[in-house]
């Protein structure tokens, strides 16, 4: 296995040193690289690259192309990876609430409507049609996963009262976190140190949520790394040792654990009192919280294994 992942990151290092030094000199629509049965072209690296500078706002030019080319390809073989998954196991998720709720909110942070939106896209000659292509197949992959993996995460639901029993006789009020999120997959070598430094300095150049679009592999980065408001109750200590240091607006050094490095930017955060929380709400909560940790863990983990064990060559 640590023989198949040394070949395959010299074989992703091929394709990046032949993919021309402008992206945008491309003028024929070639085949980049094959994940198992599906490819990347060079239009839809072109255009990632463009959307990705878009979403981000960041300005179209040599500089930020050849900087963002890397980031973009990645996350194009994911897109390729999870595609075929979704293929594989015949995954058909009635979406279209999901889809249109996503590019409501997009389209709230350009003060206009979805077909606003799309009129943007046409205007910055972006194709917005692989664009949703790529959003659909997120929420695929959510499905999948959860299809996969639920049955793994039942939790004990007694131990869940028992923690608020316990909350409720020692404490009167419950902090609540909103956070943004940033994760970086880790490989366990050098690299680990430069990913993270370039991630952080994308953090002071371009702003949390723009660098999680462009680089976060949780499902979060949609949505800017946005997670939404977290009870105190649902989190390690270990996370909740770093938020107590922090204040509105901070954002925290990466948080290693397992082959994931998190960034998490506090938004804001409240105190509730015990005594005017329903108690069942917060409960279903934490719960719900709880499960979807384990799920981005099993996403994560589930994606590294399929891309150790597939093709992926340049053409």
């Amino acid at each position: 296995m640590e023989i198949k992942k040394n070949l395959l990151k010299i074989l992703f290092s091929i394709i990046l040193l032949n993919i021309e030094t402008n992206s945008f000199a491309l003028t024929k629509n070639e085949i980049i690289v094959t994940v198992e049965n599906q490819i990347v072209s060079s239009y839809e690296l072109k255009n990632k690259i463009k959307t990705m500078l878009f979403l981000s706002n960041q300005n179209l030019n040599q500089k930020n192309i050849n900087f963002t080319k890397q980031q973009a390809l990645k996350q194009l073989i994911d897109y390729k990876l999870k595609k075929n998954q979704i293929i594989q196991f015949n995954i058909q998720a009635d979406n279209d609430v999901q889809i249109n709720n996503y590019l409501r909110n997009l389209s709230s942070k350009y003060e206009t409507d979805i077909n606003g939106i799309k009129k943007i896209f046409k205007n910055n000659n972006l194709d917005f049609e692989l664009y949703v292509n790529e959003i659909k197949t997120e929420f695929n992959w959510q499905k999948l996963i959860f299809n996969k993996f639920k049955d793994r995460i039942v939790l004990d639901k007694k131990e869940v009262d028992n923690e608020l029993n316990n909350l409720i006789e020692t404490q009167s009020n419950l902090e609540e976190y909103q956070l943004a999120e940033i994760e970086i997959p880790l490989r366990n070598n050098s690299e680990d140190k430069n990913a993270i430094l370039e991630v952080n300095n994308q953090i002071n150049k371009i702003g949390f949520e723009k660098t999680a679009i462009k680089y976060s592999v949780s499902t979060s980065s949609l949505d800017g790394g946005n997670i939404g408001w977290i009870s105190s109750k649902s989190l390690s200590k270990k996370i909740l040792t770093i938020l107590d240091k922090m204040k509105i607006g901070d954002v925290s050094k990466p948080i290693i654990e397992g082959n994931t490095a998190t960034i998490i930017k506090l938004l804001d955060k409240k105190t509730l009192n015990l005594n005017n929380i329903n108690l069942n709400e917060l409960r279903e909560k934490i719960i719900k919280n709880k499960k979807n940790e384990l799920l981005n863990l099993y996403s994560n983990n589930y994606l590294s294994k399929i891309k150790n064990n597939s093709l992926i060559e340049m053409k």
